[in-house]
């Protein structure tokens, strides 16, 4: 794959502290900023494929998304009670 060199400005404070970020990784800047490119690309494509699907958004906005998204009647709380329920009494003690 062909690469192409690309001229950036950053704040100091910022770059220090993603290159401290990046030499305790073990990685390059460039693979740094490469995979957030990749990143922003594959949300866009995400975001398309869920609206031609008709998914809504895959991601909640804010905290108040994630019971919203919940599917009705699903008792969550009831459900992990009943699984830890089972699994106790599957364990037996010698």
């Amino acid at each position: 794959m062909t690469k192409k060199k690309l001229t950036l400005s950053v704040r100091k404070d910022l770059l220090d502290e993603v290159k401290k970020l990046a030499a305790i990784e073990g990685r390059s800047l460039s693979s740094i900023i490469e995979e957030y490119f990749e990143y922003m690309v594959f949300g866009r494509w995400a975001e398309a494929l869920c609206r031609d699907l008709d998914l809504g958004s895959l991601e909640p906005k804010d905290e108040f998304d994630v019971p919203r998204s919940r599917p009705r009647g699903l008792d969550a709380a009831r459900m992990v009670r009943e699984l830890r329920r089972r699994r106790g009494e599957g364990i037996s003690v010698e």
